[in-house]
């Protein structure tokens, strides 16, 4: 695979990032609407970026955080 240009610096982060809330938004879809080919091979992407850059672990990590922190935001009750 040819070397890919990093476009804002955080490329790598970013990316995972997206992966990571995508498959975790993917995962609780049910069955009949899950694309569990596409899951899978977001999870290899993800794998192959962190083997490739080490650093993109923590990324993954905060990425997992932060969308607990999202998903937190959204079910809250309105306080209005």
């Amino acid at each position: 695979m040819a070397k890919r240009k990093n476009i804002t610096g955080r490329d790598g982060f970013i990316v995972v990032q997206a992966l990571t809330f995508t498959i975790e938004a993917f995962s609780g879809l049910p069955i009949e609407f899950r694309p569990d080919n596409n899951i899978a091979d977001m999870k290899r992407i993800v794998d192959e970026m962190v083997k490739q850059d080490a650093s993109l672990a923590s990324s993954q990590l905060a990425a997992g955080r932060k969308l607990d922190q999202v998903l937190a935001h959204i079910r809250r009750p309105n306080s209005s």
